[in-house]
């Protein structure tokens, strides 16, 4: 349900021209960038994929219809402000249609049920396809994961460095808020600007996603020296 990312900001530098020839530590000041959610989808395997991929399909077409039937019912309401001055046109032209469908369907009614058998036959011999995923029900992705689980996770927490030097600095807890206030996005994306804490010794103060997405080092500031993402639901 969790996963930890560290950044490797430390490492040993070898110091062959040196007196003690011991060597030196120091801190990587390269900027990292980061997002507020992990997909993990990639780095999977081709089996586990499978499983992700039917429950990302499952929420694609979820959205899909939400989206759907929002406009259909924006187009419904416009139809029914205009229907008044035509019922009764559209009565005769209604009555019309319907003479005229009941004589086709007469007439191809042998050809529709030569067809519909025809495909059933089809279906029932049909080879299975490498999208089957029959044999991924029983896939353990991870323990305690969602049961629909799409690979996908979201920051939570991050555990920050500031200074230049390795043996010394100052590290800051920043931890996601549980109970979030009216919802925002951030600038120019479509992420959320949710509630965060920062915790600075015994001193907490309220921040938001932006303000964490920029611990990302190359300079003085605070980066990101462990990022914790939690499975989303």
């Amino acid at each position: 349900q969790i996963l930890a990312l560290q950044f490797g900001r430390f490492y040993w530098k070898e110091t062959p021209d040196s007196q003690d020839h011991t060597g030196v530590k120091c801190k990587v000041m390269k900027p990292v960038a980061f997002n507020g959610e992990l997909d993990i989808y990639e780095f999977c395997s081709a089996k586990v994929q499978k499983v992700l991929k039917k429950s990302r399909d499952k929420a694609l077409k979820e959205e899909e219809d939400r989206v759907t039937a929002k406009l259909m019912g924006a187009a419904k309401s416009g139809a029914d402000a205009d229907g008044g001055n035509d019922e009764k046109m559209g009565d005769n032209d209604e009555s019309e249609k319907k003479d005229a469908s009941m004589a086709m369907d007469e007439e191809g009614a042998g050809d529709d049920d030569d067809d519909l058998k025809a495909a059933l036959a089809m279906s029932m011999t049909a080879a299975p396809t490498e999208d089957d995923t029959s044999d991924s029900e029983d896939v353990m992705v991870g323990p305690g994961l969602p049961k629909e689980f799409q690979g996908k996770y979201e920051l939570f927490a991050v555990v920050t460095h500031k200074g230049r030097d390795a043996d010394g600095g100052h590290y800051m807890g920043w931890v996601k808020a549980e109970e979030q206030g009216e919802g925002s996005k951030i600038a120019d994306t479509e992420e959320d600007n949710a509630d965060w804490f920062v915790f600075d010794d015994d001193e907490v103060s309220p921040c938001k996603t932006e303000d964490v997405l920029k611990l990302k080092g190359g300079g003085d500031w605070h980066m990101s020296y462990l990022n914790f993402y939690r499975a989303k639901k």
